[in-house]
């Protein structure tokens, strides 16, 4: 699922502004600001209030990026398209942020997490007419790969649009009250956990929900092995 914030201040003027408008401390062309996405979500989805035992470690995945990249460089503040949101096997999710100035991916990440603050685990948000689906798709607990990039668009009032992808997408309209399963810390990865988070992802999307109720089918149902493929194909305790 997709949604949008936006952070309306005084512009500020930064020294180092690249001819694109994006200085080097943002773009997600430089390893150090990829880190430094990576860590700050994985701080968050470790950190997880109540804690979650199935929450997978993200990882920067360069061909997210490339759609999100893709994506920002329209300067069109809505969101992509399906299309837009997919990679090799997996469909994706997308959270975007608006700045009127250059803030740090810092400040974007936590304005999403944000939405947090009027979200209850099982109920969801506690606001009425409030949206937390950033919050929520932050904290899929099987959005593990990611990919961010930003551009400047001089010719809007919000000059700094900020997206991320994830795969696999979250906010399951089925689930969005439970992004991630509560219990003890790495609760299902107990071979398999690192700071709290896990990494026994399984590289493979179920495209149906229920796949679970037809493992028996999958090696005779063609139908069933293609869109049940993470749980026709990872049989070794991987969270899918």
């Amino acid at each position: 699922m997709i949604l949008i914030a936006v952070l309306g201040v005084m512009t500020l003027m930064i020294q180092g502004v690249e001819s694109a408008g994006i200085s080097l401390s943002l773009s997600t062309d430089i390893s150090t600001v990829r880190q430094t996405i990576v860590d700050t979500h994985n701080s968050y989805r470790r950190n997880a209030n109540p804690t979650a035992q199935n929450m997978l470690k993200m990882m920067w995945n360069e061909d997210t990026a490339q759609n999100a990249g893709n994506w920002s460089a329209t300067c069109s503040f809505t969101h992509s398209t399906s299309n837009q949101r997919t990679i090799p096997g997996f469909n994706c999710g997308e959270n975007i942020y608006m700045a009127t100035y250059p803030a740090s991916w810092e400040e974007a990440i936590q304005a999403w997490h944000s939405e947090g603050d009027i979200f209850q685990y099982g109920v969801g948000p506690t606001v009425a007419g409030k949206t937390t689906g950033h919050y929520t798709q932050l904290m899929w607990y099987n959005s593990y790969m990611v990919g961010c990039a930003v551009s400047y668009c001089p010719a809007n009032y919000f000059q700094y649009l900020y997206v991320c992808q994830y795969c696999t997408a979250g906010n399951n309209v089925n689930t969005i009250t439970t992004p991630y399963k509560s219990g003890p810390t790495c609760g299902d990865c107990p071979g398999a956990c690192d700071n709290g988070l896990c990494t026994n992802y399984c590289p493979y999307q179920d495209l149906y929900t229920g796949c679970s109720n037809f493992i028996a089918y999958c090696n005779i149902i063609p139908m069933i092995r293609d869109g049940c493929r993470g749980t026709c194909l990872c049989r070794n305790n991987q969270i899918i």
